[in-house]
């Protein structure tokens, strides 16, 4: 008997021996090494905070815990999962990266949403690859190599192996030896390494950094790219399928934030120019990627804006206005401008929440006897656009169908053609008074004009991303001009009020080619306003009131600026802007936690920490940095904006405050 055991112990030691030999690790191994390799890559390209320890071991976790289920699978099936994984990991750093330096976030689910966007963006994309990037896929062919000889390795002995091991794999010992036990450590090695970090992290630095809505960034400081795609689909699935409804205090909270901001929105109705242009017709002129800091420049002794620098001094012009979007970009400056709320982080209200109920221009002012177009060039599915503004109450959505593309550039129509063709419309219409939004298309990203639209002579910038930029915003500036004259012929000009704003940055960051074209170092401080600034002028009829308003602003105002100038009342509208022409103060916040009252400015910190963050100085000749102090009221006051927003677009609070009020 004692013979038999020792035989038998040796037996399931030798196998065991060997199976360890097998152990499914070294593959993980592989494959978290690579994985590691590239976000490490990636951290440097995102620079926003840096690879610390903590990063470190979540993308670690992370790593691990997407790829432990392949321990269960046989040696071919785990070699070529492997593989697969690389690549969809691999593909997903890719993407995010390029993804960031467009956007400077993250992608998240609401994006994916909006994938069926990114067959239009294919110009965009490809301009925003970089030579360097192929290290992002460097082992892919090694890792289908391997993959490939283990599966010609495994074919010939496969039988042999199955029939000398099929006793011990299959028996209980095996199964745990090999399998089980193994997958059980890197799973829960894994889980450690994510969930300690994350609420060491919470309970420090980030505490409150994960309730309700806030940047993406200071979230990817503490969870990693892995984790941070991990957390953003549980905050989707939260959201969407198993989050708890908000309590009656939040409800009324939020009701409460939005009678506080009524009273500055009523300072209006008591100052001059409210109801001086009452009956007007209006047209906003909404420009793709149009920024301030081209206005009044010159490049090879030429002026880019020349009839925008003229028109301006016609009309009333705010130097310190503000684009405010997020994700969501052009639909997201339509949504602010609009219907006065913030965009969401992530993802765009235009497709997530395109059914509940908004106080939006178009609406109000057909209430008031206006007939309401939207013109634009392109399909109507994009940015969901055709249900959104159905919602919104428009009329008429003019878009690509209605368009005779005679002037091809870019995306779809140019803008000389497009604005020629707009007039046309609303003269067909002959609805008196009208309210009009156009946007448009020829100065977006990658800005590549054909050569017999590109008229100034850019010098260094020849050939460069910025001197492609410049001869777009030049081509719209002489579109502009072309739609003034067409208005004037059509007998519309005197009778109409014209807004013109920009929609959102040209997602250029290269400083060096800002410093060419501005011809000055640009500091910390500009970046972030050249970045955030778009034009923004109201031409009234008559060229009346014309001057500077110094004031900060935003795009968040521009509806509650149109009630102002046309006398409708906001007492039973729940906006979050206030009239630009008003004395009335307040902050214009950004969706990342920044804001700007004029005399402040405040940076925020990639952590999320307003203590962290940069306090700027405004009064005085020179901007100039000083304690954050100064600033943490407003940083204070500007979360609970974004979080008053959030609370009300998620949960369509507009439509139970309404039924509150007994407004259906």
């Amino acid at each position: 008997m004692l013979s038999k055991m020792r035989s038998f112990a040796g037996v399931w030691l030798s196998r065991s021996w060997s199976a360890l030999g097998t152990w499914p690790i070294w593959g993980i191994a592989l494959l978290v090494a690579s994985i590691l390799y590239k976000l490490n890559e990636l951290d440097h390209q995102f620079n926003v905070g840096g690879m610390n320890y903590w990063k470190w071991a979540v993308n670690l976790g992370a790593t691990l815990l997407v790829s432990f289920w392949t321990i269960f699978l046989g040696v071919r099936a785990r070699a070529v999962s492997l593989a697969v994984l690389d690549l969809a990991l691999s593909f997903l750093i890719f993407a995010d990266l390029i993804y960031f330096r467009y956007f400077k976030d993250f992608i998240s689910v609401p994006v994916l949403l909006q994938a069926g966007q990114v067959g239009e963006l294919q110009d965009s994309i490809w301009s925003l690859m970089r030579p360097g990037d192929w290290i992002y896929f460097v082992d892919l062919p090694f890792a289908f190599a391997l993959a490939g000889w283990i599966l010609w390795k495994n074919s010939a002995k496969r039988a042999l192996a199955k029939q000398r091991n099929s006793q011990f794999s299959r028996s209980g010992i095996g199964f745990l030896w090999r399998k089980l036990l193994p997958a059980s450590l890197v799973f829960v090695v894994g889980w450690a390494l994510v969930y300690y970090p994350v609420e060491e992290q919470k309970n420090g630095w980030a505490r409150g950094l994960f309730v309700g809505n806030w940047w993406n960034v200071p979230i990817y400081n503490v969870t990693g790219l892995l984790g941070f795609h991990g957390y953003d689909a549980y905050r989707y699935a939260n959201e969407h399928w198993f989050g708890a409804k908000l309590s009656e205090e939040q409800i009324l909270e939020t009701k409460n934030w939005f009678a506080d901001r009524r009273q500055l929105q009523k300072q209006a109705e008591s100052e001059p120019l409210f109801g001086q242009y009452a009956g007007k017709n209006v047209l906003i002129i909404q420009a793709e990627a149009f920024q301030t800091f081209v206005i009044g420049q010159s490049i090879g002794g030429e002026e880019i804006t020349p009839n925008l620098n003229r028109l301006i001094g016609q009309s009333i012009y705010f130097p310190n206005f503000y684009h405010q979007t997020a994700q969501g970009r052009t639909s997201d400056a339509d949504f602010l401008t609009s219907c006065s709320m913030h965009p969401l982080p992530t993802g765009s209200v235009f497709i997530r929440f395109a059914g509940n109920e908004f106080d939006c221009a178009p609406g109000i002012l057909k209430s008031k006897g206006y007939g309401a177009t939207v013109h634009h060039a392109y399909d109507g599915s994009f940015w969901n656009r055709n249900n959104m503004y159905h919602n919104m109450n428009y009329d008429q959505f003019y878009n690509l169908k209605d368009y005779r593309i005679d002037e091809p550039i870019g995306w779809s129509l140019g803008d000389e053609s497009f604005f020629h063709q707009t007039v046309e419309q609303l003269k067909e219409r002959g609805q008196s008074p009208f309210y009009a939004l156009s946007i448009t298309l020829s100065s977006h990203h990658p800005f590549k004009l054909p050569s017999v639209n590109q008229e100034l002579k850019t010098g260094e910038l020849d050939g460069t991303i910025m001197g492609d930029y410049v001869q777009a915003a030049h081509y719209v500036d002489a579109a502009v001009g072309k739609l003034v004259s067409d208005l004037q012929d059509e007998g519309l000009w005197d009778n109409t009020i014209v807004m013109f704003y920009g929609d959102h940055d040209n997602s250029v960051y290269d400083w060096n080619l800002y410093e060419k074209l501005l011809g000055k170092p640009i500091s910390e401080l500009d970046k972030d306003r050249i970045v955030r600034q778009v034009p923004f002028f109201i031409h009234l009829p008559g060229d009346e009131h014309a001057g500077v308003i110094e004031k900060a602003v935003g795009q968040i105002d521009t509806t509650p600026t149109l009630m102002h100038l046309l006398g409708i009342p906001t007492d039973d509208r729940y906006f979050m802007g206030v009239s630009m022409l008003s004395q009335a103060q307040k902050s214009v916040v950004f969706r990342n936690g920044g804001f700007t009252d004029g005399r402040v400015y405040f940076v925020p910190n990639a952590d999320g920490l307003i203590e962290n963050g940069k306090c700027y100085s405004l009064e005085g000749e020179e901007a100039a940095e000083t304690d954050v102090a100064a600033c943490v009221e407003g940083a204070e006051a500007a979360k609970k904006d974004l979080n008053a927003s959030d609370l009300t677009i998620e949960n369509d609070l507009i439509s139970l405050f309404r039924e509150e009020d007994g407004k259906f």
